[in-house]
């Protein structure tokens, strides 16, 4: 009797062991996908059939992986194994990455998240996420990659939204594989290898909406009157030709959950750099 006593509590505290949620993750919240994106010191061929949900980068040198929004009907047509709102790799070979290639890189279809663009330090209409994005590095300690949001910017649709003002300048770095960078990435701080413990960081801002820097014109003299931060979500009307790019440094292994709670991205607004007005 004791052994059939001790050998149930044995199996309900493995139960518990592999229900447990790594540190980090929401306790009320379903995973919808994941993925890793592991490093590769040297390209191999046929990279793309390879098994499993993984996206293969460059080790030590930025990589490209493109975002297509599985909500779009073209896309969709594009690709008709994907399904409408899902989450899928598309290609898993961003170690051929090159920016003199648009079509280069890995491919990665993500829903559209449910957010509406914003000046930074005004009220948004809707900075809540449908879905959040989480990360962390595994494999031997050391490691780090930065990743940042890039994308081309339609002229037109940001003078819609910013008018009356007129925008002057978009003062972003160009991305390593063209359009513009965030100012704002996923850092070492973030993804550097620890020794120990690796946990996850939600890391949805970052990912799911580029930061751009804008100098602005208000009274139409043709001088620059402001400079504002404008936060905008991917596959928004405003930009096109979203990626990430993936500097890598030396990280083998970055682990990536997306989860279906929602995220406020304002948060992350606290995080930028002070606008300093020379």
């Amino acid at each position: 009797m004791k052994k059939t006593i001790i050998a149930g509590l044995i199996v309900m505290m493995v139960a518990g062991i592999a229900l447990a949620r790594p540190e980090g993750i929401p306790d009320d919240a379903d995973r919808l996908y994941k993925f890793n994106i592991i490093g590769m010191k040297n390209p191999k061929n046929d990279m793309d059939q390879g098994a499993g949900k993984v996206i293969f980068v460059n080790l030590n040198e930025p990589s490209k992986i493109n975002l297509v929004c599985s909500d779009d009907p073209e896309v969709l047509a594009d690709y008709p194994e994907l399904e409408a709102g899902s989450f899928d790799i598309l290609d898993k070979d961003a170690t051929d990455s090159d920016p003199k290639d648009p079509e280069s890189g890995a491919v990665l279809a993500l829903p559209y998240p449910g957010l509406e663009p914003y000046v930074v330090g005004e009220t948004p209409v809707d900075s809540w996420s449908d879905y959040s994005i989480y990360i962390r590095s595994l494999g031997k300690p050391g490691g780090w990659a930065e990743i940042t949001t890039c994308a081309d910017v339609v002229a037109s649709e940001l003078a819609d939204f910013l008018s009356p003002k007129i925008v002057k300048t978009i003062l972003n770095d160009p991305g390593a594989f063209g359009g513009y960078a965030s100012v704002e990435s996923v850092g070492q701080e973030i993804t550097e290898r620890p020794k120990g413990k690796s946990v996850f960081t939600n890391v949805t801002a970052q990912l799911l909406t580029i930061v751009l820097k804008i100098e602005l014109d208000i009274d139409g003299d043709g001088s620059v009157d402001e400079t504002v931060y404008v936060r905008v979500p991917i596959f928004d009307e405003i930009l096109e030709n979203e990626y990430w790019e993936y500097d890598n440094h030396g990280l083998k292994n970055l682990q990536v959950w997306i989860y279906n709670n929602s995220t406020d991205v304002s948060e992350a607004d606290e995080d930028l750099p002070p606008i300093v007005v020379d």
